[in-house]
């Protein structure tokens, strides 16, 4: 899996029409920090985070709020051990076995929620295989 070349996530992010282009920048810099392994690209229109495979990918179809759905890849791993995330604030919702989604209805939840989000994926990220 090759990264987006950096003009490419640029130009995405500079012609990105959402009303929460500054949290989904946040966010994304957030993800970057957790490991300097980790590579984005542009998967399925929105941006997408990956190691080995892909374990983030952001959903931005609703207007007013950005998800990111924490994965173990673009395919289901059966074999994969079960990710297990502490989680006090509860900013995860689990969506299936080592599937989570975290959405933030605003700026302002966004912006609460930063340091819980970056947790949540450094311990999502730790877990990978």
């Amino acid at each position: 899996m090759e990264p987006a070349e950096p003009s490419a996530l640029t130009d995405y992010l500079a012609s990105l029409d959402h009303p929460m282009r500054s949290s989904v920048q946040k966010l994304r810099e957030a993800i970057l920090s957790v490991d300097p392994r980790i590579r984005e690209n542009v998967k399925w229109h929105s941006p997408n985070f990956f190691l080995r495979d892909d374990f983030a990918t952001f959903n931005l179809n609703r207007p007013q709020a950005v998800q990111v759905v924490l994965h173990t890849g673009a395919k289901p791993k059966p074999e994969h051990r079960e990710i297990t995330v502490a989680d006090p604030r509860k900013v995860l919702r689990w969506a299936g076995r080592n599937r989570g989604v975290i959405t933030f209805p605003s700026r302002a939840a966004a912006d609460a929620g930063l340091e819980d989000f970056t947790d949540v994926v450094r311990q999502w990220v730790s877990q990978l295989e």
